[in-house]
């Protein structure tokens, strides 16, 4: 049997109202005084269990990479076509945001905006993760020759990313009233993807 750590659980909460409070459509930004009142405790009592709120968000930014990495590594075993893998991907990385709406604001950097700089860094890098396993699905559907070989992979990519970036910060902005999914086969279409 597993021993129970409340230690664990008391982050998890934590970081769980802390997404709830982000999902707050145009909410400004969360202090630890606002979420310590959301989660009736003091903020040394946030404090035993993150070092600084730039812990928990790094929290959150290694929760989002570990599911997303999941769900795009699931595609990829389970979906032989570059084209479609590539595709697929892309859903999966709207729907999640679509999904989960406090996080798509890390995502988008805007829940960081006025946070420690390093969070930002932390970002960039899994952005960079996310545009690599998405160019290596366009690599290989050219190779397999589903998709064209004009424009350059890197601009594809490129231009892929900026787009799922646009429809998250579109669906964050808008109060959640405008889904990342939203007619996203007919953009991918449009993308050439």
């Amino acid at each position: 049997m597993i021993a129970h750590d409340p230690s664990r659980s008391k982050k998890a909460d934590i970081l769980n109202v802390l997404t709830q409070m982000l999902a707050v459509p145009r909410m400004a930004r969360v202090t630890t005084a606002n979420l310590a009142r959301e989660l009736n405790q003091s903020e040394a009592a946030l404090y035993r269990h993150f070092s600084s709120k730039a812990q928990m968000f790094e929290s959150l930014i290694g929760l989002v990479r570990h599911q997303l990495q999941e769900d795009l590594e699931h595609i990829e075993h389970t979906e032989p076509d570059g084209r479609l893998r590539l595709r697929k991907q892309a859903h999966a990385l709207l729907l999640f945001a679509e999904r989960h709406q406090g996080l798509a604001r890390v995502l988008t950097g805007e829940a960081l905006a006025h946070e420690d700089a390093s969070l930002l860094i932390h970002l960039a890098e899994l952005h960079a993760e996310l545009r690599h396993a998405l160019h290596q699905n366009i690599v290989l559907a050219t190779s397999q020759g589903t998709l064209t070989d004009r424009p350059d992979s890197n601009v594809r990519t490129d231009v892929l990313m900026d787009w799922l970036l646009g429809r998250w910060l579109r669906y964050s902005q808008s109060g959640w009233i405008m889904p990342p999914t939203e007619n996203h086969t007919q953009a991918l279409d449009c993308l050439g993807l």
